[in-house]
């Protein structure tokens, strides 16, 4: 987003005020900066203290647009905060040049497309312009704005920290229930699932590395791996401009293993997938994801036998989950042996199709309202009979247990500390041997030649 406004002619300042919600980095940019218009990104679970920001008398006149996954999936929102100028439903690119343009102009934003606005007491909704069909259009991100922000170097953003994010494509073609993607691809017209040229995605690689030498490449795409025709050209071309081990995300699906075989093969070290639930009835009926647990100790087995450290990101306290189907997901990951897991508690985010069928179950009265001592995924919000919150905190303070308390009790002990209310300070504190803790929890890399080994026995085992 920076990186095309500043393309279209305008100054652009970056402020950050998370992830310990503190305001006086945002308030010192904004009097320094002293911008026409300030763009919040925010999830719910971030909202109330965006809601500060927007009303700190900093803010001053400034005209004010909220954008992001909570904008676009309600953009009724508006009516609730007068003091929000505008809100931005969908992509924000050509909506945030052409209100610009429109200010600096002295002319009405009032039918910007994409824009939901208000007039004579009344909300307007502006259709928003059709998906950007080309990624290569855009500009890279612009990591000097990440760079010139001191807090946000003081929290590591992967953008400027040794690991350098990146994105490959925008959109995502599942239809989880709990995901905002189901609904994001509704909001506006065209292909929503949209991959950037492996040329593009190299040369800014190749650029980040000169410039910020980083150690690790962080794919941050929910499908990196979606698309074998990328991952061909990919495999190609990387080699060609860096050694770096990168980390990506995958699914689980009948391609993976060979399209992991390929990854591994050029730098391919972690990789992590979305399991959610054990419980397969639960996995398919209610977060309609399609795959059954056979697939996902499948995939495991394979993606570790080829040397890479694998990674599950499960929930807890889904709705119509109990402690029984609880179970059924920490019974799955001691079989799976995941290096690493992570674990949120389940957040109904409105505007999903979860958040709907919660409160259609009775499990949620409404929009849930947050104090500040609320963790985002650290504390059951839903009020169900069967799986009441605190049985969801002891069940998920059992957890580490669970999955590693047969196999390796210092990888459970680690999860425990982390999993607790302490473990947010304990990771700052520790933050300068986060590199080694990691290696010690893991249990280290497995050598080159063994990995060749594994790899070539489980092949050999399929094929007969």
């Amino acid at each position: 987003m920076a990186a095309y406004v500043k393309g279209a002619g305008h100054e652009v300042a970056l402020a950050y005020a998370g992830p310990r919600f503190d305001p006086r980095p945002f308030r010192r940019r904004v009097a320094a900066f002293a911008p026409h218009v300030i763009g919040f990104y925010t999830t719910e679970d971030q909202l109330r203290f965006v809601r500060r920001l927007l009303h700190d008398p900093v803010v001053g006149d400034a005209f004010t647009v909220f954008g992001g996954p909570f904008a676009t999936l309600n953009p009724d929102y508006l009516a609730e905060e007068p003091a929000l100028d505008a809100l931005c439903v969908g992509e924000g690119e050509l909506p945030l040049v052409e209100l610009l343009e429109r200010l600096g102009q002295g002319r009405d934003p009032g039918d910007v497309p994409g824009l939901v606005v208000r007039r004579g007491g009344e909300l307007v909704r502006n259709p928003s312009p059709a998906f950007l069909p080309d990624l290569d259009a855009l500009p890279p991100v612009d990591r000097e704005v990440f760079a010139s922000a001191p807090e946000i170097q003081h929290v590591g953003l992967t953008q400027i920290s040794h690991r350098n994010s990146f994105r490959v494509s925008r959109g995502c073609p599942y239809r989880c229930s709990f995901c905002s993607n189901e609904r994001l691809g509704e909001a506006q017209q065209g292909c929503f699932t949209r991959f950037r040229s492996v040329d593009a995605v190299v040369r800014e690689i190749e650029q980040v590395v000169a410039r910020f030498s980083p150690r690790e490449v962080y794919f941050e795409d929910d499908t990196f791996t979606l698309d074998e025709g990328f991952v061909d050209g990919f495999v190609d071309a990387y080699p060609r401009v860096s050694t770096l081990p990168f980390e990506f995300f995958s699914h689980i699906g009948p391609s993976t293993l060979r399209v992991l075989e390929k990854l591994r093969r050029v730098g391919g070290r972690r990789v992590s997938f979305g399991i959610e639930s054990g419980n397969e009835e639960l996995r398919y009926a209610v977060l309609k994801k399609r795959f059954s647990n056979r697939q996902v100790v499948e995939v495991f087995s394979g993606a570790r036998a080829m040397g890479y450290q694998v990674e599950a990101f499960v929930m807890a306290g889904l709705p119509d989950e109990t402690p029984a189907s609880f179970r059924d997901t920490a019974e799955l990951l001691r079989e799976l042996e995941p290096d690493l897991y992570s674990i949120s508690i389940y957040f109904p985010f409105r505007g999903t199709a979860l958040y709907d069928y919660a409160r259609e179950r009775g499990y949620l009265p409404g929009p849930v309202a947050l104090d500040d001592a609320f963790v985002s995924r650290r504390r059951a919000l839903l009020d169900m009979p069967a799986f009441p919150p605190a049985e969801v905190a002891r069940e998920v303070r059992r957890f580490p247990f669970r999955v590693y308390g047969r196999s390796s009790l210092r990888k459970a002990l680690l999860f425990r500390v982390y999993e607790s209310p302490a473990g947010d300070l304990l990771l700052r504190l520790l933050a300068p041997v986060k590199r080694a803790l990691r290696v010690y929890a893991v249990g280290g890399l497995t050598g080159a030649h063994r990995v060749e080994a594994r790899w070539s026995n489980l092949t050999a085992r399929q094929e007969e």
